[in-house]
């Protein structure tokens, strides 16, 4: 093998150790991306047990002091909702921005390694 062929091999070779590499970043990405899924799903059925509780208590409490405070919990509660479902949306947006440009840094790596086998067969 000449000293071009084996330069070539050598980067074949680098070029795929990058690639593993990008794969394996790819699929904690895919697992980041499941993980604030689970977390909008959970964030989901505790924000309905709140509601649940809050109905709960304007029927037991009296008084317009009472009611007063309860439409205040439930104002609150939807502000930290807005700003958690916020928050969840960018962590999404960001994680899957995240993971179409590793797709694409993988689909280039391909591609390079490709060209390299067909210059080595040639």
């Amino acid at each position: 093998m000449d000293a071009k062929s084996q330069q070539m091999e050598t980067q074949l070779q680098l070029l795929k150790k990058e690639q593993s590499a990008a794969e394996d970043f790819l699929q904690d990405l895919q697992r980041q991306q499941n993980e604030q899924e689970w977390l909008a799903e959970d964030f989901a059925r505790v924000h309905q047990e709140e509601r649940e509780s809050l109905e709960l208590l304007r029927e037991v409490w009296q008084g317009a002091e009472s009611r007063s405070f309860g439409y205040y919990l439930a104002d609150l509660q939807e502000e930290e909702k807005q700003k958690w479902h916020k928050k969840i949306q960018a962590n999404e947006e960001e994680c899957q921005q995240k993971i179409t440009a590793c797709r694409k840094n993988i689909y280039q790596l391909e591609n390079q390694q490709q060209d390299l086998q067909k210059e080595l067969l040639q």
